[in-house]
């Protein structure tokens, strides 16, 4: 029976020594992982702009009805020279830019004309040169007979 005891207390032991092993293995290995890799929360805050780009080509579809509104806002004893500005809205689509015909034909303001020297060009040749209101005037006068075109000197 002594050898009974005996080889029962040796088991005992040996399966103590087996979960206390096992257990701390587990824990140091946690330990370690939960060092080894520390967990690191990011938060990323993502802003999403709409640039415009430098040069885009744009268009516009309009009426007759439209184009005589918007030309009616020139006075009848303005100069060929005289500029308006007018306003609109540019919108993004499927096909490209595309500009608002009902804000176009809505209003415009004057515009300043521009400032240097300009040059009246045929084909080939200076014809002539002056201020853009010279120059627009010189072409519009002898618009039946040459295709001129106003440009600037810089």
């Amino acid at each position: 029976m002594n050898k009974e005891l005996r080889y029962n207390n040796s088991m005992k032991k040996t399966i103590q020594l087996v979960v206390i092993t096992g257990l701390t293995t587990c824990f140091g290995l946690a330990a370690w992982h939960g060092y080894k890799e520390p967990k690191i929360e990011v938060q990323v805050k993502e802003t999403v702009k709409e640039v415009c780009p430098e040069n885009a080509e744009a268009c516009v579809s309009l009426t007759k009805w439209q184009l005589k509104k918007m030309l009616s806002m020139f006075g009848d004893d303005s100069h060929p020279a005289d500029t308006l500005k007018f306003n609109t809205i540019i919108k993004k689509d499927s096909a490209g830019w595309r500009l608002s015909s009902t804000h176009l034909a809505k209003g415009a303001e004057a515009f300043p004309l521009p400032s240097g020297e300009f040059f009246v060009v045929d084909s080939s040749y200076i014809d002539h040169a002056g201020s853009f209101k010279d120059c627009v005037e010189y072409a519009d006068s002898y618009k039946n007979f040459h295709d001129y075109v106003v440009v600037s000197s810089k």
